[in-house]
């Protein structure tokens, strides 16, 4: 759908530096299908991904003044600054990101139309912190996995990721869910990466021993703490941010928009399993928070 605004622009966030709340200004509301669609200049809220929907949009609080309106969900809306229209869902998907008059903004979903214009949102911390834990155990389980497919490429690809490994998630990956309790990814194995020298009957061999490989190789990457960075931590949520930390030592760094843990010594154990599908194989990753760090 598209919607007409009166000169608004895209939204500033403050999630990829962990924050929680914000004093805001709304700029935009329109009533959809029931439901409330708010904008404002700045936020907190992480919003689902148009183009990668892998991590869920926060939840929370939209204060107004006395009034607490519960925020459902929050998604990414896209902007044409020239022109004034904001289109979501599949309209939005369907838009050119490489148009410069295109920009993004937080779509706050409430149960009822603010009442003031200056608000204050408030995330759900505890929602948030469950799939920020899922999230940074992923971008490791991605790492252990590159790490384990590297002895079946028949050729360099020329694509290392971070450690010097051949980037065979960002090759395979298809698909990316993640929730409170882990995240599923989905791998194809098709005609094209085998053209590349990848031998995909090899390793989808012996699944179980990949899996094996795959948790000691991820026992591996958690030996030492370090802090976990994504930047930049605020501005427009159009710009590209980027995950890094330090794994024994080795910076590693990969595109990311989602929210993460801000430190490698709050994950006590990731645990990987592997079963196969009819072009692949999904990958299943669950993150233990350290007993330290639970509420």
């Amino acid at each position: 759908m598209d919607l007409q605004t009166d000169g608004i622009e895209g939204t500033a966030v403050t999630f990829a530096g962990g924050s929680l709340h914000e004093a805001a200004l709304v700029v935009f509301t329109a009533e959809v299908a029931g439901e409330w669609l708010v904008v404002t200049d700045r936020s907190p809220f992480h919003p689902v991904s148009l183009s990668w929907p892998d991590q869920p949009g926060d939840r929370g609080w939209l204060i107004c003044g006395s009034d607490r309106l519960r925020v459902l969900d929050s998604r990414e809306g896209l902007l044409n600054r020239r022109t004034g229209v904001l289109s979501v869902g599949e309209e939005a998907r369907a838009l050119k990101r490489s148009d410069p008059d295109v920009t993004s903004v937080v779509l706050h979903v409430t149960e009822a139309a603010p009442t003031t214009k200056a608000v204050t949102l408030e995330v759900d911390a505890t929602f948030r912190a469950a799939l920020s834990l899922q999230h940074t155990g992923v971008h490791l389980a991605a790492l252990a996995l590159n790490q384990v497919a590297a002895g079946f490429w028949s050729k360099d690809p020329h694509d290392p990721d971070s450690l010097g490994a051949p980037n065979f998630d960002k090759a395979a990956v298809t698909r990316s869910e993640i929730s409170e309790e882990a995240s599923t990814d989905h791998y194809r194995l098709g005609k094209s990466l085998r053209k590349k020298g990848f031998d995909a009957a090899g390793f989808l061999a012996n699944l179980p021993a990949r899996a094996t490989e795959l948790n000691a190789a991820l026992r591996g990457l958690l030996a030492t703490s370090a802090p976990i960075r994504i930047s930049p931590a605020e501005g427009p949520l159009a710009d590209r941010r980027l995950w890094s930390t330090c794994l024994n030592g080795a910076e590693v760094a990969m595109p990311c928009g989602g929210t993460h843990l801000a430190d490698l010594v709050e994950l006590t154990e990731i645990m990987v399993s592997i079963a196969p599908t009819e072009d692949g194989f999904v990958m299943r990753t669950c993150s233990i928070l350290s007993a330290s760090h639970r509420v």
